[in-house]
């Protein structure tokens, strides 16, 4: 019902916002909120301002992951300038929002950058539009070139976090939990439902922690920071900090240093690349194991897509539309798949 509003631009009225955030009051979803109340800000603001008559006939509402929001964003520009008629609006708010908007039909496409089950939820379907990956990032001012990590020594640097993410660490060779004389450092996690956050947490595994099966670190008292762009700053402001984002936020940024798998040679578009295509020794592979830190970019639906759902969905994966991907340092499914 509500995407049949949102649908109708003529039909727009601040009602369709007071009902919108009756319904989410009820699925209980927070973030999910968050999104809504943003798209029914923009509704209410648009037709108070009297512009409907001028707006487009048709809107896309799209929400969810922080990691898949830069390539939709760059995609809605794209679709917009091709299709004059329709206006696509992107909001962020973590993979798990994305998901419960798609299950409860709240917008038109949910996103998530981690695999949805199908068992968990029957009613949506998902459409992988491309692949990234995820990476431990520290301040340049705290670790100035890329050390190892392990699993382990991440599980135990996010399990013995302190107060405020508050840790001890080696500064030499490879990165691990200083008992005594180390280095202090700070760790960060995501304030929200994230697939960045469940696939680094299925990496730690469940040595110290059930970081793993409970799919976040939210035990661990790390300092929460919300999406990528969050974590990036707070690590980057924080002289101490080490966190973890998706590579397409941390490449080329300045005062951050990614660190490196131990066993790996180095973390580069290409070795994520190439271990996306099935080459595990190029970087940890989800793709062959649920303890790496690679993963899908998805698109859902409630249901079977509506023609307007499903030729933006082809669009995100049309071969043409592949250097938006490159751009934000992410991989088209083309790239990979085919």
């Amino acid at each position: 019902m509500f995407k049949k509003l949102f649908n109708d631009e003529a039909g727009v009225s601040p009602i369709v916002a007071t009902l919108v955030l009756v319904v989410v009051a009820i699925a209980g979803a927070a973030a999910v909120g968050t999104i809504m109340g943003s798209f029914s800000s923009d509704v209410s603001d648009q037709a108070s301002a009297g512009q409907a008559s001028d707006a487009a006939s048709t809107v896309l509402r799209i929400a969810g992951s922080t990691t898949v929001t830069p390539v939709a964003e760059l995609l809605a520009e794209d679709y917009m300038a091709a299709n004059p008629g329709v206006r696509v609006d992107v909001q962020e708010g973590g993979s798990d929002a994305g998901i419960s908007a798609a299950k409860n039909d709240l917008v038109d496409i949910g996103m998530a950058s981690k695999p949805v089950s199908t068992v968990d939820y029957p009613e949506i379907e998902t459409y992988t539009i491309g692949y990234s990956a995820v990476v431990v990032i520290a301040n340049s001012n705290l670790i100035a070139t890329p050390m190892n990590f392990t699993a382990d020594s991440l599980n135990s640097l996010y399990a013995s976090a302190g107060t405020d993410g508050a840790v001890s660490i080696t500064t030499t060779g490879n990165l691990t939990n200083a008992s005594s004389g180390g280095t202090a450092a700070v760790v960060y996690q995501r304030a929200e439902g994230s697939g960045t956050e469940e696939t680094f947490a299925k990496f730690l595994g469940d040595s110290t922690y059930d970081f793993a099966s409970d799919k976040d670190v939210d035990h661990s008292k790390a300092k929460g920071a919300t999406g990528n762009a969050g974590v990036l700053a707070a690590v980057k402001a924080d002289p101490k900090g080490i966190g973890f984002v998706d590579y397409g936020f941390a490449k080329d940024v300045s005062g951050i240093t990614i660190l490196t798998p131990y066993g790996y040679d180095a973390v580069t578009e290409s070795n994520i690349k190439d271990a996306l295509k099935g080459d595990d020794t190029a970087y940890p592979n989800s793709q062959s194991s649920p303890y790496g830190l690679t993963r899908p970019l998805n698109f859902l639906t409630h249901g079977t897509p509506s023609s307007l759902e499903q030729s933006f969905i082809d669009f995100a994966m049309n071969p043409g539309n592949m250097d938006r991907f490159t751009e934000v340092g992410y991989y088209a499914r083309t790239q990979i798949d085919y």
